[in-house]
Formats: C-alpha cells, structure tokens, sequence
C-alpha cells in the first residue's frame, strides 16, 4: 500500500510568497514595460505627437488605455507644441468642461486620435476638414477643461469603423513606433518621439488674422505667433506666414520691425504673403496690422 503525501506550506510562508509576487508585478506596472504586442492590422503607424528627439514621460493613471504625457522629468510642460501623430483630417475641434480645449483627428479606415486640454483654442491652429501630417502643429500642451491646474496632453487613439465623431468608448491601446504603451497605473520615463519627417509645414498652419514667424529657413523651426500689434519676442526668424492665405479687413498687411534695426512689410496672399526675412534671424521689436505696403 502506497501513501499519498501533500506538501502545505505554512500560512506565513504563502502570505509572503504572495506578497512579494503582488510587489513585482506592482513594480512591473509602475516603470510601464512597454509591451511587444504589434498593432492590429490597419492601424497606422501612429507616432509621439511631439517634434521628433523630444523624450516625453507616458502614464496611464486612471486612464488607461489612454495616456497621460509631460515633458521627461516633468520640468514644466505648459505651451509645448503639439503635432499630429499621423497624417489624417481634423474631424471635430471643440471645448469641453472635462477635456477642455479638444481636437480629434480622421486617419482613415476608422482610426482616430483625439488631444485633450490644450492651451489655444481648439481651431487657433487647424480648422476642421483640414488635411495635417506629423510635422503640422495642431496646438499646445494646457490646463484647459478639467486638468486640475497641471498642464498635460491627455491623449488618445481610437477605433470606429464609421462616423467622423468618436468617444472614450472607442479608445483602444495606445501605440507609437510599433510599440504599445499601456496597462493599468503604468508608467514610462524617457520615451523619445520618432514624429520625423521631411516635410515642410504649410502657410495655412498659421490662423488667419495671426502672423507667424519661423526661426529656420523654409517656414521650419520654432514658432512665434501673435494676433497684436507690438509684441515682444526672443524669436530669431527667417520666414514668415499669415493671415492664412486669406484677404481679411484690417489683417491684409504688416509692418515688423526688428530690435538689430531695420523693418519689413509683408503682403498678404499666398505669393506675396509669404517671404524670407533678414538672413541670420532677426529679434521682433513690434508687428503693427496696417494698410498697403509702400
């Protein structure tokens, strides 16, 4: 005759057991391992909605699957711009007591991401049934709607197969670079945008009635925006954009003067509204909105 033995272990012994096993995978959450699950098929090859090197710190929170996201470090993110995270349509541009200044983007074939709490209003960049890619600016990181004063892009992807409106219903996990980027109360520290593309951004990325200037040559690099007359901006530039490529009483010509000396009137239109300033960057001491250039 054969004995059968079980082995037990003793409570204390199981409750520890357990406990560390609750800490690893507590501590697996916390530092958000970014997961190898590949999209599903269709899904496109949605990036970091940031200017490509940036590094970026990703949370779930409460969100999950959607995402939380500051500046790595977190050293303030307040007016950092936003981009597309992939080339697509703006489908609905409004303003929510919750997500407060909001965009949502068409990519096709019922793909969607939406930008929560930005700083402008929602259509103070784009307009609805504009076409954007990676490199088009679509806002700022705000405190808008419910952000509880810290500011943050609140993101999201989302599928719906028909519709040019989606909920939070329709969220899904989230990917960039082919790498997914969620679980509950997960974190990530220090992931880098690869939102890099060559393509130049459009006159129509600046709002009519506005005059933007570029500090790279071909209407590339840092931004300075203004709807007023005598602004004061650090903003070296070389290119400039307004008004949209649209005629506008009282907004078809300005006059910018530079801190270094020296002015320059700029007409409106797509061939004359547009044009390379000063070679070298030059500081802006005032912008005045006026009538036809001498």
């Amino acid at each position: 005759m054969s004995v059968r033995m079980t082995f037990a272990p003793p409570r204390a012994a199981l409750a520890l057991f357990l406990a560390l096993a609750a800490i690893a995978l507590g501590l697996a959450a916390a530092t958000g391992t970014a997961r190898a699950a590949a999209p599903p098929p269709g899904k496109p090859a949605f990036q970091l909605p940031f200017a490509c090197g940036t590094t970026w710190q990703l949370n779930t929170w409460a969100h999950d699957p959607a995402l939380d996201i500051v500046a790595e470090g977190n050293p303030g993110s307040d007016g950092r711009p936003v981009y597309a995270s992939a080339p697509g349509t703006v489908s609905a541009a409004y303003v929510h007591p919750g997500s407060g200044n909001t965009l949502q983007i068409s990519h096709g074939n019922g793909w969607f991401t939406a930008y929560y709490h930005l700083q402008e209003a929602p259509e103070a960049f784009v307009r609805v049934g504009q076409s954007v890619t990676g490199t088009t600016r679509i806002g700022s990181i705000g405190k808008s709607g419910n952000a509880n004063d810290w500011a943050h892009l609140h993101y999201e992807q989302r599928y719906r197969a028909s519709g040019h409106f989606t909920y939070e219903s329709d969220r899904v996990p989230v990917h960039f670079d082919g790498v997914q980027y969620s679980g509950a109360g997960a974190q990530w520290p220090a992931v880098t945008s690869r939102n890099c593309s060559s393509t130049t951004p459009q006159p129509w990325a600046c709002p009519a009635g506005h005059v933007c200037f570029y500090s790279g040559t071909g209407g590339t690099g840092t931004v300075c925006r203004t709807d007023v007359d005598t602004p004061t901006s650090p903003c070296g530039l070389r290119r400039s954009y307004f008004n949209n490529g649209t005629a506008q009483p009282g907004y078809d010509h300005v006059y910018v003067t530079f801190a270094e000396g020296g002015s320059q009137c700029l007409h409106y239109g797509w061939t004359d509204g547009h044009g390379d300033l000063p070679t070298g960057g030059r500081t802006i001491k005032s912008v005045t909105w006026g009538g036809e250039c001498p």
